[in-house]
């Protein structure tokens, strides 16, 4: 960084540069005011006929140059005084001083003044022009100076000699004697010039490394007002506010909080964090630390303050606030999963019971009274059936029995009988312009999907409306086939910021009593385990629209195509039932039986091995609860198979392996307390077909 470049930094050298322009300005008034006031004394000594002619013109001359040079000086005092070219007009206003001094004396001599006049009056001149090069921060000033006063000197002494004094040894002395000292007085302003330009170097310098230190700071320095205008910044203001600081010079600090009201600037000072907007109304986070400026009214600063950036540590510390909630969330689902694990197995059995009975009195009675009062309690069985497997599907990865469905034919089966809980005031309308559109799924577990939706849509329209049901194919990530899903409300909508807590567990917008919290984040657990994903398409007072996708299903053939040939022809199997309840066995091997099954029970493993060992059963089926007490239910099936390698094993329980279970122990089919029993005796049957067919191969 050049001297020059340094010099126009703020602070001490600024202070400097303005001293040394004051100082100059100072000489030019002095230079200028005696160069009129002797123009003056010329003219009249001219008048007055003191001075000849020829004297007066070169002492008209003179002064006209000095005045000249001098308003010039005056006029330009807000230009840079230290500079490429001021420094060739330092010099050449030295020159012409001198210049213009000793025509003056000349011109006196030519007037017939007296030697040792004009030898002391301008001798006197001359030192006080050579002194005033030492204000100046250029030592080669005052020797340049000394060394054109000691020409000018020496011309001057010597024309004088030349006509009118005549060559004394005191007079040579006296010369010898005033040229030391034209050189000592040189000599010394040089020294203090050179000593004032290192001072203001070390200066510069220092003032340089502060200026460096200042904007090279990640911070934001500033200084405010009695108001908050900004009256200086560091470069760090683009960064924190996108703003330069020069342009940011004027502007109001509280313009960049999200809450003006919150910075009171007063004498005690402010310490906190503040939420601003930049320039680019980008929300951030920062650090304002501001105090007090004490100067007594000196200057225009009434606050110093420094702002940091700290919007990555505040979103760190929502983002941990947000993983210590999704923790607590895990470890109340663990919890959950816990709970539900524990009670669902009985719970389910005391379900099938009640259930399986209802259905046995509602099938051999036939008064209307009767009928109505079962299906009363079959609906509250379904009902709290399907809350203990909302229980056991947000506690754990319940097993899906995916398969092929047609979403047209789906629909068109379970919006009557929903239509028909939601009430006369609501209505459901499905919309598609596909033929046949399928995916692969549980059905089940799709109703309860659904009945979530269109139970929420219910509560956000309490005075009724129109729930629309739209589907269509569509392409996923990598082209892949996916099935869109829509299902949209006339409610009064979702607050923008709760679109994703809403499928949180137990999060609810609803009234204390009147929701659990587990719908919605029920309807992502089973969409995610349909490796699908659901969110809320668009939101606002006109209504809410939930958008789920899921793949589409290649095989469009469907399970239950060939069902009614099946049952037709039917297949006779002895069955072994293994449960340690024995309210379970009893209802299950009525129904079996009804279906011309033979049935052998089993309270415990040991007995189920007996039967397997006993010739005369010749088991086909295995139709076991998942939980035997404190027995192993893999190496029950391991033990059984070893008497029986393809016997069909099929699971009824409240409590469902999961896929791995599925998948080692070769599980024909599994179902969940409680269960439909129709659906149970077509499993049976198409796993005999597959026997029969896999034998005959």
């Amino acid at each position: 960084m050049s001297f020059e470049t340094q010099k126009n930094f703020v602070g001490k050298t600024q202070k400097l540069i303005l001293a040394e322009a004051q100082s100059e300005r100072w000489i030019s008034y002095i230079r200028f005011v005696f160069a009129c006031l002797f123009l003056i004394y010329a003219t009249f000594q001219s008048l007055i006929g003191k001075t000849a002619l020829v004297p007066y013109i070169v002492q008209l001359i003179a002064s006209l140059v000095v005045c000249s040079y001098s308003w010039y000086s005056i006029s330009h005092r807000k230009k840079k005084v230290i500079s490429a070219n001021g420094q060739t007009l330092l010099f050449s206003v030295a020159l012409t001083d001198i210049l213009a001094v000793s025509l003056i004396a000349f011109s006196f001599y030519l007037n017939g003044a007296a030697f040792s006049l004009i030898q002391g009056s301008f001798f006197a001149v001359f030192i006080l022009l050579i002194t005033f090069t030492a204000l100046h921060y250029e030592a080669r000033l005052s020797l340049f100076s000394g060394a054109v006063t000691l020409i000018c000197y020496t011309i001057l002494f010597f024309i004088f000699m030349w006509g009118r004094v005549p060559a004394t040894p005191e007079l040579i002395a006296d010369y010898i004697i005033k040229v030391l000292l034209i050189m000592t007085v040189s000599v010394l302003g040089s020294i203090i010039s050179q000593n004032n330009s290192k001072i203001i170097q070390q200066v510069i310098t220092s003032e340089t490394r502060y200026h460096n230190l200042v904007h090279r700071l990640p911070e934001m320095l500033f200084t405010l007002d009695s108001r908050g205008n900004f009256l200086y910044s560091n470069i760090a203001s683009h960064s924190i506010l996108g703003i330069p600081a020069k342009i940011l010079i004027g502007r109001n600090i509280r313009n960049f909080l999200i809450n003006p009201d919150s910075l009171r600037l007063d004498k005690g000072g402010i310490k906190g964090t503040f939420e601003i907007f930049d320039s680019e109304q980008n929300r951030r986070f920062v650090d304002l630390v501001i105090q007090a400026v004490d100067d007594e009214g000196k200057s225009a600063a009434a606050f110093d303050g420094l702002m940091s950036d700290v919007t990555d540590r505040e979103l760190a510390i929502c983002q941990r606030e947000e993983m210590v909630n999704r923790l607590f969330q895990y470890q109340k689902m663990e919890s959950l999963g816990t709970l539900a694990s524990g009670m669902a197995h009985d719970f389910s059995n005391i379900l099938q019971t009640v259930n399986d009975l209802t259905t046995i009195v509602d099938r051999e009675s036939n008064e209307p009274h009767t009928k109505n009062r079962m299906k009363l309690i079959y609906e509250t069985l379904v009902d709290a059936r399907f809350l203990i497997s909302e229980l056991l599907a947000l506690g754990r990865k319940t097993p899906l029995d995916h398969r092929s469905v047609d979403l047209i034919d789906f629909f068109n089966t379970i919006i009557p009988h929903f239509s028909n809980q939601l009430g006369a005031n609501y209505s459901i309308e499905f919309q598609c312009d596909e033929e046949r559109i399928w995916v692969l799924a549980d059905p089940d577990y799709l109703k309860r999907i659904f009945q979530n939706l269109f139970g929420n849509a219910r509560d956000a329209m309490p005075d009724g409306g129109v729930i629309t049901v739209t589907c269509e194919s569509c392409r996923g990530d990598d082209d892949v086939g996916m099935v869109s899903i829509r299902v949209g409300d006339t409610g009064t909508g979702i607050p923008q910021e709760l679109t994703e807590k809403i499928f949180d567990p137990f999060f609810t917008t609803k009234k204390t009593g009147k929701g659990t919290g587990l719908g919605l984040a029920l309807v992502r657990r089973i969409i995610m385990l349909h490796n699908g994903s659901v969110t809320v398409e668009k939101t606002g007072f006109d209504g809410t629209v939930f958008r789920l996708e899921m793949p589409a299903s290649d095989d469009q053939t469907g399970h239950d195509n060939d069902t009614k040939t099946m049952l037709q022809n039917r297949q006779t199997a002895n069955v072994l039932l293994l449960d340690d309840d024995p309210k379970i066995r009893e209802v299950l091997k009525i129904f079996l039986k009804e279906f011309k099954y033979t049935v052998f029970e089993a309270s415990a493993p040991e007995d189920a091995l007996q039967w397997m060992k006993n010739p005369q059963s010749n088991c086909d089926v295995l139709v076991m609860d998942w939980r035997l007490g404190n027995e192993n239910p893999h190496s029950v099936i391991r033990l059984l198979r070893r008497i029986k390698k393809d016997i069909i094993v099929i699971v009824v329980s409240g409590y469902p392996p999961n896929h791995k279970s599925i998948e080692e122990m070769k599980i024909t089919k599994w179902f969940t307390k409680p269960y439909d029993k129709n659906q149970l005796d077509i499993e049976i049957q198409r796993s005999l077909h597959k026997l029969v067919k896999s034998r005959e191969s």
